[in-house]
């Protein structure tokens, strides 16, 4: 069963929800500055649980949401009784919101055959699909082999070297008052401003109503964004969450050599020794 889009539509996945190698993850997530987990009151049936807040990733990290290892990657998802002939279809209860992280994580660790559910839980629910109050058990050990790709997260070192460098541009998916400076971050201690050089693009203006953009949409969008000589990708972020959304819509149009920083605004914004922009910089109106 092999996905032909990084996009499903709930219609596919309701079609297709008994499939014997489909695999269902519910990636949402607790809100910014939360020290709960995230609790589903309504699961998709058949769902598993992919918290990449409080799982999977590195606990030893003082940013949030940062990548696990390889090995505890693998180990993970062997435990979630992931195969390699897995098909992954992973949601959350915003639409497309954090589902694209777990999308891009599983790219970034080798693994292709996995889409985001366009829509998300709120379609599903509106269509009156099949739901659940509970996570699936599961019962057996799946064979998954993770193959980390280094170059599809960056951190801090990384977008510091290449802020002089012209073929890289960092697209920015925080509000554009963020951005800006203008409003104050939603994380203690975070400076306001942006990375120097960066250009502001929300991930609301490629995500309408919980569905991403048409492709020809995101074209227009991302040439508004983009300067002509920029080769390669970077997408931040408040914490490497909605940058992965900027990274759903880079690879949905085409665009190759993309990078999600990792520790995002978390980190950056938290470092005096790293240099910040306030006001407009290279944004694009």
């Amino acid at each position: 069963m092999l996905l032909s889009s990084p996009l499903v539509t709930t219609d596919w996945l309701n079609d297709n929800i008994n499939h014997k190698q489909l695999i269902i993850f519910d990636a949402s997530m607790a809100q910014a500055g939360s020290k709960a987990a995230y609790k589903a009151e309504t699961i998709i049936q058949g769902a598993r649980r992919f918290d990449f807040s409080k799982e999977v990733c590195d606990l030893d990290s003082p940013i949030s949401n940062t990548m696990p290892s390889e090995e505890k990657f693998q180990s993970l998802m062997r435990e979630f009784d992931i195969n390699n002939d897995s098909c992954i279809i992973v949601y959350d209860e915003k639409g497309i919101y954090s589902s694209a992280r777990a999308w891009w994580m599983f790219r970034a660790m080798g693994f292709d055959n996995v889409a985001v559910l366009d829509g998300g839980l709120p379609d599903w629910l509106a269509k009156g699909y099949p739901i659940t109050e509970s996570y699936q058990k599961v019962k057996n050990s799946g064979d998954f082999i993770a193959c980390y790709n280094p170059d599809t997260f960056v951190d801090q070192n990384a977008v510091l070297a290449q802020l002089g460098n012209q073929s890289y541009l960092v697209l920015d998916a925080r509000g554009k008052n963020r951005f800006l400076g203008d409003a104050e971050e939603p994380r203690a201690g975070m400076r306001a401003g942006h990375i120097p050089n960066a250009r502001s693009m929300p991930y609301s203006d490629i995500v309408k109503n919980g569905f991403m953009l048409d492709k020809d949409a995101l074209q227009t969008v991302f040439h508004k964004r983009l300067a002509a000589n920029a080769d390669a990708l970077i997408f931040s972020c408040g914490s490497g969450v909605t940058a992965c959304i900027l990274a759903l819509g880079a690879h949905i149009v085409g665009y190759e050599n993309l990078a999600v920083y990792d520790g995002s605004w978390s980190e950056w914004g938290a470092s005096s020794e790293l240099p910040i922009e306030l006001g407009e910089g290279l944004d694009i109106k």
